[in-house]
């Protein structure tokens, strides 16, 4: 009796496993993983090297270094902002230093694990030179980049800025447009 009652369990227990399904048939994922996506933020911190444009050989190149903070809207788009702390130094060895503080929207396309970011930023700046100090002057600004995305976490890349800062004085004559171009490198942690 107890050969009888150990075969029929035996059998019942062969027979379950043989008819049971795989489970990849049952689970289908059609999830598919994007670097970033509506809700993702990231902070940058850049280095620039800052070229005077328009200033007739009075300013030298200068740096800056750009703290910002973006959040995502979607897989590539995101809002955000940005603090500035930039340098040059004058022929007369006179420092002129801008203090931009931007709010902007950043497009991203991507490939693989390459990110293109297109900065369009806008805001205002503090600005002195030769004891002349001038606030608040608009300050816009375009970037454009590559970037490797490390991992989750971490991206490191290149930026070209142009960065527009004009001044209107109440004598028209004196007013005027700074032109800047800067090369950035750059990291960002996103989380």
């Amino acid at each position: 009796m107890k050969r009888f009652i150990s075969t029929i369990l035996l059998l019942l227990i062969t027979a379950t496993a043989i008819s049971a399904q795989d489970i990849g048939d049952v689970y289908e994922d059609d999830y598919v993983y994007e670097q970033n996506g509506a809700g993702d933020q990231f902070i940058k911190i850049n280095l620039d090297v800052l070229f005077p444009l328009n200033f007739e050989k009075q300013l030298y190149t200068g740096g800056a270094i750009e703290l910002g903070y973006y959040r995502f809207l979607n897989s590539w788009l995101a809002v955000g902002g940005e603090l500035n702390a930039s340098y040059n130094i004058s022929v007369g060895k006179k420092i002129y230093i801008m203090l931009p503080i931007l709010a902007g929207v950043m497009f991203q396309p991507t490939y693989d694990k390459f990110e293109f970011p297109i900065f369009v930023n806008i805001g205002m700046g503090y600005e002195t030179w030769q004891n002349i100090d001038y606030f608040p002057s608009l300050v816009m600004k375009l970037s454009g980049g590559a970037y490797y995305r490390l991992n989750e976490m971490c991206s490191f890349g290149l930026n070209l800025d142009y960065m527009l800062v004009p001044q209107f004085f109440e004598d028209s004559s004196k007013n005027f447009a700074g032109n800047f171009l800067s090369l950035t490198i750059g990291a960002r942690y996103h989380f």
